[in-house]
């Protein structure tokens, strides 16, 4: 009767053991998968969160190129309008006496004729076969619509902005933006732009065809 008892008494606790490992085993199973439902849940999530956010970017990217378009459209109306009504930049004082000695019919004629004149995109874009828009910075080969922007940060926003810039400005303002840019030469920059505002596209396009058209930035 004893040794009876005492068997079962073992039986029953391997009996025991075995059933907590087997439990042990299942429930370790049972979380491995949901631990991997749960990274593959989380990647997916993850995966959502990045291409909404380059479609994000893609967007943002759009929506500056088409800003900086129309700023140049708007400045170029601007300046039609204001050359429309005789001087590009405002009205003319009527009291010219101190500038040019009265009497002297000739050079006030001369003097009311030395406003710039707005040179014809049109034929521009003719000549060097793209299109061209009124102090559009990117017409200048070597300048892409970053470099514009970063113009336009340090207030060149016209051909003639850019014509009357110095080169040391160019450089310092690429050096600083950083090594993307410090790269670039912007020593022809200036003469090019000259050339647009001055509608010399023949010499414009006598310039591209011997420097080529390098990536823009």
């Amino acid at each position: 009767m004893p040794y009876t008892l005492t068997m079962g008494l073992i039986w029953f606790a391997l009996a025991a053991m075995i059933g907590l490992v087997v439990g042990w085993v299942l429930r370790s199973a049972t979380a491995s998968r949901q631990v991997a439902r749960g990274r593959k849940q989380v990647q997916k999530e993850l995966s959502s969160e990045i291409d909404d956010l380059r479609e994000r970017v893609t967007t943002l990217g759009r929506s500056a190129e088409e800003r900086d378009r129309l700023q140049a459209e708007l400045e170029l109306l601007k300046e039609q309008h204001l050359a429309s009504e005789g001087s590009p930049f405002g009205e003319v004082p009527t009291d010219s006496d101190d500038a040019v000695p009265e009497g002297d019919e000739g050079a006030k004629e001369a003097s009311a004729n030395a406003t710039p004149s707005i040179p014809d995109v049109a034929l521009g874009s003719s000549v060097l076969g793209r299109r061209i828009v009124q102090d559009d910075l990117k017409a200048v080969v070597g300048i892409g619509p970053a470099i514009e922007r970063l113009c336009n940060g340090v207030g060149i926003r016209t051909w003639w902005d850019l014509a009357g810039a110095e080169n040391d400005t160019l450089t310092s303002m690429l050096a600083d933006a950083g090594p993307r840019f410090g790269r670039h030469d912007p020593s022809t920059w200036s003469e090019q732009a000259k050339r647009f505002a001055e509608g010399r596209w023949d010499e414009a396009r006598a310039f591209e065809a011997t420097i080529g058209e390098p990536q823009k930035r």
